[in-house]
C-alpha cells in the first residue's frame, strides 16, 4: 500500500511465532529497506495471529490483502483450524491504523469452500484479494473445492487451482452478494456458486484496478515468471493482451497500490502512464524469501488533456495534489478540496503528489476550505465544515476540525439537514 511510506503486510513465521502469522513492515522505498513501523532495528513486526483456541483461524492466519476505505482497514485472510480435515476459509479484520485488528463477523469466516467437488486438493478457499471500485467491494480468491475448479489430473493445470470473483457493498460478503458467471455479475444462489472460472486456473493472485486504463489489473505468477492479465470493469472480456515479467517467483505477487487497491498515479503525476510495480518472492518459501521488486510502465494511450474530468479525477482519488501557484487540494469523491493550509490536508491522506496545472483544473472544482472554516453540527449529526453555497462536508475526527483551527456551531437538525451533502472527510490513521 502506497500511503506516504510502502507499507506490507505479508504471512510468515519466525522462532518466536511458529505458524502462520500476518507480519507488517514500511519503507520508503520499493527496494527497501523494510522496517517496523518507528523501528529501524526491527525488520518487521507481528500484527495479528492465530487465536490457538477452537476457531477456523486457530492455527493458520496468513494471505493478507489490505486495503482502506472511508478511513477503516480492511484485512481479508485465510484461516485454517486444528480440527482433522480441516480447509482453509477466508476472514476478516478491520483497524483504524493498520496495526491492531478486531476481527469482524463474530470472529466466523466470511466465505467457506464451496465443497462443488473433490479436486484431490484439500486446500479450501483462501488467498484472498480485495478491491474497492464503484462502491462495492470486489473479491478474487482461490477455491480448490469449486464447481470449475481444474479437477484430478487436469491437464495443463494444477490439481485444485480456480479464481472466483464476488462483490458486495457489504465488506463482510454477508448480504447482496453477486457473483460472477458466464452472463455477468448475478445475485449468488447454491447453484451458480463457484459454476464460473472466467480469470484462469491460477493460484495466489493478486488485483487492482486502473482508472488509467479503465481495466481490472490481475496479477498471477507460475515457475518461472509473473504476468499480467488485464480484464474490463464488469470482467466480461480480456481487455489488453498479457504483459509478462521476468522474475523468477514463487508464491503469489503483490501489487503496489493505493489504499482502496487502485493503481497508484506516476511519479510526476502524468495520467497516461500506469506504474505497475510488484514484490515477488524468489526464493522457496524457507526465510529468507528474497523479496524482490519488479515493474513496468504501461501506457495508457492517452493524455490527461484527452481523459474526461471524471477520469482524471479518478486517477488521483484521494491524493493531494501539490502545483507550483495553485492551491493544495486534495482530490475526494471526484472532487477538488482546496485547502489553505497542510495540516487538515494530511489528516485525510499520508500521499502527496507533485503535478501539473493540466490535472490540477482537469479535476473538477469541489469547495474551498479556509483556516478557521465553519464547522456545523446538529443533534444525531455528524460534524461538517460548512462550505461553497453552504455546501456541508461531513468530517469524521475532531482532529481536523482543531487542525484547521475552527470551532462546531450547534444548529437545528432541520437547518442541518437542509444543506446540501459533499464528500465526507475521514481521519486517516
Amino acid at each position: 500500500m502506497q500511503d506516504g511510506l510502502y507499507r506490507t503486510w505479508w504471512c510468515g513465521s519466525d522462532a518466536a511465532h511458529p505458524g502462520d502469522h500476518i507480519f507488517y513492515a514500511e519503507s520508503t522505498s520499493l527496494n527497501g529497506g523494510f522496517y517496523a513501523h518507528n523501528n529501524n532495528s526491527a525488520a518487521y513486526q507481528v500484527v495479528f495471529s492465530p487465536t490457538g483456541t477452537r476457531t477456523f483461524d486457530q492455527v493458520h492466519t496468513c494471505d493478507p490483502s489490505v486495503l482502506r476505505v472511508n478511513g477503516t482497514y480492511y484485512m481479508y485472510y485465510g484461516g485454517l483450524s486444528a480440527a482433522p480435515g480441516a480447509e482453509t476459509a477466508i476472514g476478516l479484520a478491520v483497524s483504524s491504523d493498520g496495526f491492531t485488528w478486531t476481527r469482524a463477523n463474530s470472529g466466523n469466516p466470511i466465505l467457506v469452500p464451496a465443497g462443488k467437488q473433490d479436486t484431490g486438493n484439500a486446500y479450501g478457499a483462501g488467498q484472498p484479494t480485495v478491491s474497492y471500485y464503484g462502491g462495492k467491494f470486489y473479491m478474487m480468491y482461490t477455491d480448490t473445492t469449486g464447481a470449475a475448479s481444474s479437477p484430478k489430473n487436469n491437464q495443463g493445470f494444477p490439481e485444485g487451482a480456480g479464481q472466483y470473483v464476488i462483490r458486495s457493498t457489504d465488506p463482510t460478503f454477508q448480504t447482496g452478494v453477486e457473483e460472477l458467471t458466464a452472463t455477468g455479475f448475478q445475485p449468488q444462489t447454491g447453484a451458480n456458486h463457484t459454476g464460473y472460472d472466467g480469470v484462469g486456473n491460477y493460484y495466489s493472485v493478486d488485483m487492482q484496478f486502473s482508472d488509467a486504463l479503465n481495466s481490472w489489473i490481475v496479477a498471477h505468477s507460475d515457475s518461472s515468471a509473473s504476468k499480467l492479465s488485464f480484464f474490463t470493469p464488469d470482467f466480461s472480456a480480456r481487455s489488453f493482451a498479457d504483459v509478462a515479467l521476468p522474475l523468477s517467483v514463487v508464491e503469489g505477487p503483490g501489487i503496489v497500490s493505493r489504499p482502496d487497491r487502485h493503481s497508484i498515479p506516476p511519479a510526476g503525476g502524468q495520467c497516461g502512464t500506469v506504474p505497475v510495480d510488484i514484490l515477488n518472492a524468489t526464493a522457496t518459501p524457507i526465510a529468507p524469501t528474497n523479496l524482490m521488486h519488479e515493474g513496468v510502465d504501461l501506457s495508457a494511450g492517452q493524455s490527461c488533456a484527452s481523459m474526461p474530468p471524471g477520469q482524471v479525477a479518478s486517477i488521483f482519488e484521494g491524493y493531494a495534489i501539490e502545483v507550483p501557484g495553485l492551491p493544495l487540494t486534495f482530490v475526494d469523491q471526484g472532487l477538488r478540496l482546496q485547502s489553505a493550509s497542510f495540516p487538515p490536508v494530511q489528516d485525510v491522506t499520508k500521499n502527496f503528489i507533485s503535478t501539473t496545472s493540466e490535472v490540477f483544473y482537469n479535476v473538477p472544482y469541489g469547495a474551498s476550505l479556509h483556516t478557521g472554516a465553519t464547522v456545523i453540527g446538529a443533534p444525531g449529526r455528524p460534524a461538517a465544515f460548512q462550505l461553497d453555497n453552504s455546501t456541508k462536508w461531513p468530517i469524521s475526527s475532531i482532529k481536523i476540525i482543531t487542525d484547521n483551527g475552527s470551532n462546531i456551531t450547534t444548529i437545528g437538525v432541520g437547518t442541518y439537514d437542509s444543506y446540501p451533502t459533499g464528500p465526507a472527510l475521514y481521519l486517516v490513521q
